[in-house]
């Protein structure tokens, strides 16, 4: 069977359409756990809960020098295309953890884009780091973010905070 679709790489899962479903006139037995799409019997198999919303993957086959650390471009992929609701602005944050032993992601407030998203890593092994294009960098937790401003003198500081909403 051939199918034409859509590939990207923001969506972390396949997605059927109904016009597709409807042209493969497809049956879904949610009794025995299948779809059948032209006569053929695909078993489906459950995702159980998860609390993913958005998550970061490396965008390029990147080299991270021994010792370092850098900027590396990601790209977003999303399993829940709903977005935010009520026409809420969002931010998003990287959480740090370890990619690989020795290279580690900071925590990182990432702009609202879903390529070349920029994430700071750091490389504190004593060789160069190879890391593969697709590589899951972090899940991106939703945060909402304010600041102060207070002046002292002649010198200004802002303040910011964030606050998580559990994404």
């Amino acid at each position: 069977m051939m199918i034409t679709g859509l590939v990207s790489p923001h969506v972390h899962e396949v997605i059927l359409g109904i016009g597709f479903l409807k042209q493969e006139r497809a049956i879904w037995n949610f009794d025995l756990g299948e779809v059948i799409l032209s006569g053929f019997h695909h078993k489906l198999c459950s995702r159980g809960r998860q609390s993913l919303c958005r998550r970061v993957i490396l965008q390029d086959d990147t080299l991270v020098p021994a010792e370092s650390e850098m900027n590396l471009s990601t790209l977003v992929q999303y399993s829940d295309l709903s977005g935010p609701k009520n026409n809420e602005s969002m931010n998003w944050v990287t959480e740090a953890r370890e990619v690989t032993p020795g290279v580690c992601v900071s925590r990182t407030v990432v702009p609202e884009r879903n390529e070349n998203v920029p994430v700071r890593v750091i490389n504190v092994t004593k060789s160069p780091v190879t890391l593969k294009a697709g590589t899951v960098f972090s899940d991106l937790d939703s945060v909402q973010i304010w600041c102060t401003e207070s002046t002292s003198g002649n010198r200004s500081r802002i303040r910011c905070n964030s606050a998580g909403h559990g994404g």
